[in-house]
């Protein structure tokens, strides 16, 4: 299950990474730009949960294969011939970012988890579940603040709540499939919580002046 974990968070990485510079190319960065973004995005989260546990200096620069993997992603999607692909096709560009962005936070925020449990915090469940989901949603917020938006998870569908509920999910199941069984369901559950909110349109009650 290591090895899965492992690929989990490669893709997490690619997927966020891939958030990030699509973002930025909405906001006609320049490729440095475009990099910062794609690795603020990627990393950013893992690097706030490391923090608040303690675990430092933070992962992303003791390995910095996820940093490279971001930088390499957002290089890619700078390439003219994929910004004229998103450009021209407004739908495509919409549905890649829903499904790289379900994936990382889905991916990020199991992730998150684990992490706090394999660091001597497993039995205060309520630190689980905020690591994991700040985890999740940390590197989406810093992404926003330096596109210069409302981050996400305030304003967009239900997003900050999917990372909950499937932190939530983890910490009470965990005793009951263990480790990698509650890694799987929370994963799944966030994907479907984000995949339905996009397709139904749910979204959390607004303040009205």
């Amino acid at each position: 299950m290591e090895r899965l974990i492992l690929i989990f968070e490669i893709i997490g990485t690619i997927s966020f990474a891939l958030t990030g510079a699509m973002t930025s190319l909405k906001k006609q960065m320049d490729i440095f730009g475009v990099c910062v973004l794609g690795v603020t995005t990627a990393v950013g989260g893992g690097i706030i949960r490391d923090l608040i546990l303690g675990l430092t200096p933070p992962s992303a620069f003791r390995d910095p294969t996820s940093v490279l993997i971001a930088i390499a992603v957002s290089i890619i999607v700078f390439f003219p011939a994929v910004r004229r692909i998103f450009y021209r096709n407004k739908w495509l560009y919409e549905h890649v970012l829903l499904l790289a962005d379900s994936a990382g936070l889905g991916i990020f925020t199991v992730c998150g988890a684990r992490v706090a449990m394999e660091a001597g915090d497993g039995a205060n469940r309520f630190l689980v579940i905020f690591v994991a989901a700040l985890t999740g949603v940390g590197g989406g917020v810093l992404r926003d603040l330096f596109a210069g938006d409302r981050p996400y998870i305030f304003v967009k569908h239900v997003y900050a709540c999917a990372a909950l509920l499937g932190a939530i999910a983890f910490a009470a199941l965990k005793p009951l499939v263990g480790l990698d069984g509650a890694t799987v369901i929370g994963f799944a559950l966030i994907v479907v919580i984000r995949f339905c909110s996009a397709r139904f349109h749910w979204s959390l009650p607004k303040a009205r002046l």
